[in-house]
């Protein structure tokens, strides 16, 4: 099992945002037809007053590990279940004038192999040095350690922009994958819909519905091909420092506090296997 403290810097030579890669080309959906069939395995519309800890659990605070990690707090106003929304946070303390970051997880709870995830969510507030995700880890990691046992990021947004990244991690052992890319553009104070397809060999990105790119293992990608095993959702908002730490946070360093706390809500996370 592939442990998180494991995570370490997102270093570009293992970084692929897929976009223009012939291995991330966009291409036809298998499914276009419909032909395809799912069954519901996994629903939380985040109704209540908390998240439901059948499902989830607070993700361990780590402070010093990975940028994306380094300032979570395991407090309940960070992860607020209100009004039929999760409300994923990063506020900042006056007084160590620093972040503080929400971070949830199905880790040992729910995972799944094959299907599709789909979840519904918009930015409330936003800004410089924010950085929300909707992401997959191995639950059993077929390679040990990261970028080896593989990473699948639905969604990760940054600061104020008016598209998202879609990512993959992996390695072939000799940290050859370079390449960036994003989505088209989204509306980004009202609700979008952010979901992979996994299916042996193949998993495809959509934004909206819309196709917009498949990795599948090709080239370089095929030697350590490390997603055909169960994976578990982490939903979480990091938050870059003020530059204090000397961490080279993706985002960049936020400059100013005013818009604070940032917010990414959560109308719902769906899971879908494979019907026979």
């Amino acid at each position: 099992m592939i442990k998180m403290s494991s995570l370490m810097y997102r270093l570009p030579f293992v970084l692929i945002i897929c976009s223009m890669l012939s291995s991330c080309a966009v291409n036809k959906s298998p499914n276009e037809n419909g032909s395809v069939k799912y069954k519901l395995v996994f629903e939380d519309q985040f109704n209540g007053t908390a998240y439901n800890t059948e499902f989830w659990t607070s993700f361990p605070p780590e402070q010093g590990r990975s940028p994306w990690n380094r300032y979570v707090v395991d407090d309940a106003d960070l992860a607020e279940v209100k009004k039929g929304n999760l409300h994923l946070r990063a506020r900042w303390n006056e007084e160590t004038d620093l972040p503080e970051t929400g971070a949830i997880q199905t880790k040992d709870k729910f995972s799944f192999k094959y299907g599709k995830i789909e979840v519904r969510a918009k930015f409330n507030s936003a800004g410089q040095g924010g950085w929300p995700a909707i992401w997959l880890m191995p639950q059993t990691g077929i390679y040990s350690g990261w970028p080896n046992g593989g990473e699948i990021d639905i969604m990760e947004h940054l600061n104020n922009d008016s598209f998202v990244h879609q990512v993959i991690h992996q390695s072939d052992g000799n940290a050859k994958h370079i390449s960036t890319g994003k989505t088209p553009a989204i509306l980004k104070s009202e609700y979008n819909t952010y979901g992979i397809v996994k299916s042996p060999n193949r998993i495809e990105f959509y934004v909206n519905n819309e196709l917009t790119m498949v990795h599948e293992p090709t080239g370089d990608f095929e030697k350590r091909w490390p997603f055909e095993t169960d994976y578990y959702i982490i939903l979480n908002h990091a938050c870059a420092d003020k530059g204090q730490s000397g961490v080279n946070f993706w985002p960049g360093l936020v400059a100013s506090t005013e818009n604070f706390p940032l917010e990414m809500a959560i109308d719902y996370v769906k899971v879908w296997e494979f019907k026979d």
